[in-house]
């Protein structure tokens, strides 16, 4: 049979012949019809592999037959395996006749390069989509072989799958599409992976977010923009009450959830009701997967809120049996420690505060953008203790440790320049302002500190002037 140029046969074409050859044999084991195909395969078990070609000659079509088509041993190595199908295209500036009955088949596959080889089983399911590949025959038998092996594991796992429940179930239906490419899952599994999602709605399994990241993007969205336009112009009473229908009729994912707990905490505060913004923060503490630092920021959160509303006693009470239930569990307590540091500065405890910073320091090592915060408390309770040259040594020591992020070092060492101003010392405070600007390592980011510079100096200024008319 003719094919791209190339005779495909059972049989070979004469060596004199040279690569191509017109005539055709009777005995290729190459059909036409997809339905008569795929009932042959049904009958012995086979699958299908669809040649879409089209008439015209390409360096791919040309490698194709000539390394893996018309090479002995191909058709009847594949055809143990597999029922052959060629669908030929014409080439012209629209489908031909001929193309009619191929038409569906192309669309249904998103045929639109040749040659593009589609694996299918019987029912027309793929379960893999290819073209030309190098390596020889041997090379490519291995390849349709590896993915003959994909689609027996898929329906292999999607057998245990039916005899599973709940999460079980969940974990057999993404090991069957797993072997697949995801490019083939995504469009023609799209049923099992609606299963998955349902399954493990709460994702706790981690397969939600595998199957349905995009989808949950797109739907967080929508809903997030929804309910951020909710809090904003409805009537607090009727804002909860929307905000809580959702969570109702929508199972969220934690983060998610956390997230629409926020615009709820923020709708929660027009009430002026403390019962109800502790309620709310205890909910948020306790969300089935919420550990570690974001339980820690969620507990500060709760704290300062109450000390906002005048229950500072209370906060410090549970802020100490946070402390203390970490430590039990083995807890770092970094957000902890330094929120009693933030406390106790503003009770002006600062030899209190001093030694809560001191405790949260050593656990931010790994954690620059917050040790940062943590030193610049430190110098502040140093210096509200009169022991200014150790409040200005530590902001030095900071600043001069190269392992920490440039923007950084250099917000430590403006720091100490307002120090020394508020010490009256403007040259030594003009020369830290000037070494900021030296560590900056981008011309970006020496542009953003001289711009502060600038600012610090007018505004120094401009009290000096007002201190001294």
């Amino acid at each position: 049979m003719a094919f791209m140029g190339l005779a495909i046969s059972s049989g070979r074409c004469a060596p004199a012949a040279g690569p191509r050859c017109d005539a055709a044999t009777d005995s290729s084991p190459w059909l036409a019809d997809v339905e008569k195909a795929a009932a042959i395969a049904t009958q012995q078990g086979k699958d299908l592999l669809l040649l879409f070609s089209s008439s015209a000659e390409n360096q791919n079509s040309e490698k194709l037959v000539q390394e893996i088509l018309s090479q002995d041993g191909f058709e009847t190595e594949i055809s143990n395996d597999f029922v052959l199908v060629k669908l030929e295209f014409s080439t012209g500036p629209g489908p031909g006749e001929a193309d009619a009955p191929h038409l569906g088949w192309a669309k249904r596959y998103g045929i639109t390069t040749f040659p593009t080889l589609v694996l299918t089983d019987a029912t027309m399911q793929p379960f893999a989509i290819t073209g030309y590949q190098p390596g020889g025959l041997e090379n490519y038998l291995g390849l349709l072989s590896e993915y003959r092996k994909a689609r027996q594991d898929r329906d292999l796992y999607l057998a245990k799958a039916a005899q599973s429940k709940g999460a079980a179930k969940a974990k057999w239906l993404d090991k069957a599409i797993s072997g697949l490419d995801p490019a083939i899952a995504e469009v023609y599994y799209v049923d099992i992976i609606e299963q998955i999602v349902e399954l493990d709605g709460e994702d706790k399994l981690g397969l939600r977010s595998k199957w349905n990241a995009q989808e949950d993007a797109e739907l967080r969205k929508i809903i997030m923009t929804d309910l951020m336009l909710v809090a904003r112009i409805e009537q607090p009473e009727a804002a909860v009450k929307l905000i809580d229908q959702v969570l109702q009729e929508i199972n969220f994912p934690v983060a998610q959830k956390l997230e629409i707990l926020q615009i709820k905490l923020g709708v929660v505060k027009k009430l002026n009701d403390p019962q109800s913004l502790d309620a709310l923060m205890e909910e948020m503490i306790n969300l089935d997967g919420v550990a570690g630092d974001t339980k820690q920021r969620l507990i500060v959160k709760k704290i300062m809120l109450m000390v906002g509303s005048g229950r500072k006693a209370a906060a410090m009470e549970l802020l100490d049996s946070s402390l203390q239930a970490g430590a039990d569990r083995g807890n770092r307590n970094l957000f902890l420690w330094a929120a009693k540091g933030d406390l106790l500065m503003a009770e002006k405890k600062f030899e209190a505060a001093l030694d809560a910073f001191e405790r949260a320091i050593p656990l931010a090592d790994r954690q620059p953008d917050v040790l940062i915060e943590l030193v610049a408390g430190k110098s502040d309770a140093m210096f509200a203790l009169e022991r200014k040259i150790e409040a200005l040594q530590t902001l030095d020591n900071f600043a001069d440790d190269k392992q920490y992020p440039a923007d950084l070092r250099a917000e430590a060492t403006l720091q100490k320049s307002m120090r020394m101003r508020e010490m009256g010392s403007s040259r030594l405070a003009r020369l830290s302002e000037n070494r900021a600007v030296e560590i900056a390592d981008t011309p970006e980011l020496k542009g953003e500190i001289q711009k502060v510079v600038l600012q610090l100096r007018r505004r120094f200024e401009q009290v000096n002037e007002n201190m001294n008319p």
